[in-house]
């Protein structure tokens, strides 16, 4: 009895699995686009900013979301996508690009309004972002918004004011996808409240050329350049055409920056080209 009893019990752990993963097999990220857009239009034309900043269902004739956001169209891994974002203030300083680091502030919510992470303070070990580190929706929706002005308090301690500030909505194939994460279901869209504090142009591996300029094909995402095809991106490779040299060290003229150094004129410079 006991041992069909087990045996049961395994088949059904085997039929769940394979369902689970077929249901995965069976995502259309392309029909998930068009699923996410109808539910978050449905969410701003329902809701509204109050004067606090926060965001609440109409009950009043408010003006909703959807009459105050801002639209950008993006096309991430061949599927297209809406973002909306609402600027609240503008900031002072330099916007991010998608491959820089911001300190910031934010709270992140599902559609359902539920809190799920949130950093309040500049000087907290959370307030350090690397973009090219986070889910595509932060990587196209930061640079809206522009850095604030450093200030020095009397007690020593420091904050940012004319910070730039706002919102924005992010669409589940540019946040967790159809896998989600500990506490966002899969296929679920979110947005975050976000205060930018300060930005910094970023060299990830320290090697003198910035994650900017390590985006060789120009498509504003430093993640997928990789010259010598060693599956480690260039921001993050310290020997970017693998030959030996690392790249900090094919500064053949000693300026600090490798990018205009072409030992043999053919155009590509020594920290990206095997035959210098």
């Amino acid at each position: 009895m006991k041992l069909k009893y087990l045996a049961f019990v395994f088949l059904g752990l085997i039929v769940f699995a394979c369902s689970d993963d077929d249901e995965k097999d069976s995502h259309d990220p392309v029909s998930q686009a068009l699923i996410d857009d109808d539910k978050i239009v449905e969410f701003l034309q329902s809701h509204y900013l109050t004067p606090e900043k926060e965001i609440d269902t109409i009950l009043n004739n408010e003006i909703s979301l959807y009459e105050i956001v801002e639209t950008e169209a993006v096309n991430y891994n061949d599927i297209d996508y809406k973002l909306y974002y609402y600027v609240d203030t503008e900031g002072v300083g330099k916007n991010p690009s998608r491959n820089d680091s911001i300190q910031m502030k934010y709270r992140g919510f599902t559609l359902d309004s539920i809190k799920f992470d949130q950093n309040t303070s500049f000087t907290s070990s959370k307030s350090w972002l690397h973009l090219p580190n986070l889910i595509p929706g932060w990587r196209y929706g930061m640079p809206h918004y522009k850095e604030g002005e450093k200030v020095i308090y009397q007690d020593e301690s420091f904050g940012y004011e004319n910070t730039g500030s706002g919102f924005f909505f992010i669409p589940s194939g540019m946040a967790y996808g159809n896998n989600g994460s500990s506490a966002i279901a899969p296929n679920e869209c979110i947005y975050f409240f976000v205060e930018l504090g300060s930005v910094v142009i970023a060299d990830a591996d320290n090697d003198g050329v910035v994650n900017n300029d390590e985006d060789i094909d120009q498509d504003g995402d430093a993640n997928n350049d990789d010259t010598d095809g060693d599956g480690v991106p260039n921001f993050v490779d310290v020997d970017d055409d693998n030959d030996g040299i690392l790249t900090k060290d094919e500064d053949a003229n000693g300026d600090g920056d490798p990018r205009n150094d072409d030992t043999d004129g053919d155009g590509t410079p020594d920290y990206l080209d095997t035959d210098n």
